[in-house]
């Protein structure tokens, strides 16, 4: 890693811990006396450990250092995806929660900031450099000197603190803006049962229809591009969980829902899974394309597909899976269309006003993205600075 601070190499300040290996009959999916909570990889999202939908482990198949401790980072060490592995999250307090085989804990040593740390896995040089080392492998392995070899810029630890407070309080304004969004989410939500009733239940009883009765399914037109082939330009390139980069041009300009096929936020459901786009874009193979003739149809739709429960849709364990056949056979309640025309109008402009709030969300993230460049490249705070302090 290029870097104005002395670089090092990892294992100088972490300890590796291995996951809890264990058999069918010493796991379970309900708590149980002498079990405790077990962290997988679909715990690890966006950055953090999802403390939600774990497994229960017997207790005397873990030993004291695998349980996590306030700092540790949890890592996704083995999957089939190559998106998956070397993806971290930080546990923020001791507690009783310990984590499988497909998993690894890296515990900080004293002479290093674990906040820093954590920020380090965040990183493109980090990302990039996992990537790089699992490219070819059959079964996507983290080993550990896949770890211990990276290299580290290391300054004074004060220089360190003061890189992670930077760094914390951003993300900390992220936290906030993200949090304003699932306000105006809640509130949209409430005004959906208000007018339609759980579309788990249908307590008004909506006919049903198949979703494949009521939109198109444009599946056929999508185009994967990977990372090192996609041109940098002004159209969101779309995903599973929405943009996730910008390229020179556009295969679909219009108004259409997009539901997410694979990843394991189909069944954490930590974002939406269905959301809107408009204008000229270009999506992946990891997001469904649907059109319908009514916008109101289409917004009623998402939040059916949001609000109600489909797991009995997915396939897959290790990498869940909505296919196209599943999506389009799901059974929906249909109101008459003035009452989702009314919803429409009622929701536009909590809708634009978190369209708003998501441009605001990336330019932070973006900020955050460069901070986080800046900060280990030694461009932000340098030793001189601090020893003048």
């Amino acid at each position: 890693m290029i870097s104005k601070y002395k670089c090092y190499p990892l294992k100088n300040f972490i300890n590796q811990i291995r996951g809890v290996s264990y058999k069918k009959n010493q796991i379970s999916e309900k708590t149980i006396d002498g079990y405790i909570p077990l962290l997988r990889a679909t715990n690890i999202q966006n950055g953090e450990i999802i403390y939600q939908d774990v497994l229960y482990v017997d207790s005397s198949l873990v030993k004291l250092e695998q349980k996590l401790r306030k700092g540790d980072i949890l890592i996704a060490a083995s999957s089939g995806s190559k998106e998956v592995v070397g993806k971290s999250g930080q546990a923020n307090e001791d507690c009783e929660y310990t984590f499988g085989a497909f998993c690894k804990l890296i515990r900080p040593k004293q002479n290093i900031n674990a906040d820093y740390l954590r920020h380090f896995f965040n990183t493109d040089y980090y990302s990039r450099t996992i990537l790089q080392s699992i490219n070819g492998a059959n079964i996507n392995n983290l080993r550990n000197e896949h770890i211990d070899d990276l290299m580290i810029p290391i300054p004074s630890l004060e220089i360190q603190s003061k890189i992670a407070a930077l760094l914390n309080k951003t993300q900390d304004v992220i936290k906030c803006r993200k949090a304003q969004i699932d306000l105006l989410d809640q509130f949209t939500q409430s005004i959906f049962f208000e007018m339609f009733g759980d579309p788990e239940t249908n307590p008004n009883g909506w006919e049903y229809k198949k979703l494949s009765e009521i939109c198109q399914n444009l599946d056929s037109k999508r185009v994967p591009i990977t990372s090192s082939e996609r041109k940098k330009g002004i159209y969101p390139y779309y995903g599973a969980s929405g943009i996730v980069d910008y390229v020179d041009d556009y295969i679909f300009d219009d108004n259409l829902l997009l539901v997410s096929e694979d990843g394991a936020n189909l069944l954490s459901r930590v974002t939406p899974i269905a959301f809107e786009v408009k204008g000229k874009i270009w999506v992946n193979n990891h997001a469904h394309v649907l059109k319908f003739e009514h916008l109101s149809t289409q917004r009623f739709i998402k939040y059916v597909i949001n609000l109600q429960d489909i797991s009995h849709l997915i396939t897959g364990s290790a990498q869940p899976k909505l296919n196209q056949k599943n999506l389009n056979s799901f059974m929906v309640p249909y109101p008459p269309l003035e009452l989702q025309n009314e919803f429409y109008e009622k929701v536009e402009k909590i809708e634009e006003q978190r369209k708003v709030f998501e441009s605001s969300l990336l330019e932070l993230e973006n900020l955050y993205h460069a901070l986080l460049q800046k900060s280990f490249r030694g461009e932000l705070f340098s030793e001189e600075e601090v020893s003048i302090i």
